[in-house]
């Protein structure tokens, strides 16, 4: 948990994982079609097999989001400096530096920094 202007926060994983995950269905089917073709010695076609092979599509990131988020959490971890949170989250968030605020508002704004009750 991440304790910040007296208020505890934690990271909801399933929204982080809805955030970076693409919008596609990972049971959707994906058909994939392979065709052999039989040659002679001399490379004369004699023929050709066709073989289709239905799979799931599987899950997939969006490779650009989950950097992005990734680096705000690595933000949000490293800070080290102790505010004075004696008068709440945004008297303390004004004394951060602008990345920390960015990373902390963007994370709590999506829903993926949740304060713990």
């Amino acid at each position: 948990m991440i304790e910040f202007g007296g208020v505890h926060y934690y990271i909801d994983l399933d929204v982080l994982d809805k955030t970076i995950s693409s919008g596609t269905n990972p049971d959707d089917e994906v058909i994939i079609t392979e065709t052999k073709i039989i040659k002679d010695e001399n490379g004369n076609i004699l023929g050709s097999e066709e073989k289709e092979t239905i799979s799931l599509k599987g899950k997939e990131i969006e490779g650009a989001k989950y950097d992005i988020v990734r680096m705000m959490i690595e933000v949000l971890i490293d800070y080290n400096e102790q505010p004075d949170d004696s008068l709440g989250v945004e008297r303390a968030l004004k004394t951060t530096p602008l990345s920390y605020k960015v990373a902390f508002n963007t994370l709590y704004n999506c829903g993926i920094l949740k304060e713990k009750e």
